[in-house]
C-alpha cells in the first residue's frame, strides 16, 4: 500500500507531485526507508566508499506529477529561499 505525501519539485518543470513514503512500521529500515553501507576495495581491503540502500518498503522514484505549477508562482517559492527576493544591490 503506498502512502502519499505531496512534494514540491522544480525540475523539469515546477510541480506538485504526489511521493511515495517508506513504511514507518518496516522492521528493516525503521522507517528511514534505507540505510547506509560502506565497502572496501577488492584488492586492499581498505575503505573505498558508502552506498546507500533502498529498503523493500520504499520506491523513491515513484512519484505522480498532481498539477502543474505556474512560473511566476514558482518564482515566489524559490525566492522564499533566497532574501525573499530582494536584491542587497543598489538601485543605479
Amino acid at each position: 500500500m503506498a502512502r502519499l505525501r505531496p512534494h514540491y519539485v522544480t525540475w523539469p518543470r515546477p510541480a506538485i507531485h504526489l511521493t511515495d513514503t517508506p513504511n514507518p512500521r518496516c522492521p528493516l529500515c525503521e522507517g528511514a526507508g534505507g540505510w547506509t553501507e560502506d565497502y572496501g576495495d577488492y584488492d586492499t581491503g581498505e575503505y573505498a566508499g558508502t552506498e546507500y540502500i533502498h529498503c523493500d518498503c520504499w520506491n523513491p522514484d515513484h512519484t505522480r506529477r498532481l498539477l502543474p505549477v505556474p512560473h511566476w508562482i514558482a518564482r515566489r517559492l524559490d525566492h522564499t529561499t533566497q532574501n525573499a527576493g530582494y536584491s542587497t544591490e543598489p538601485p543605479f
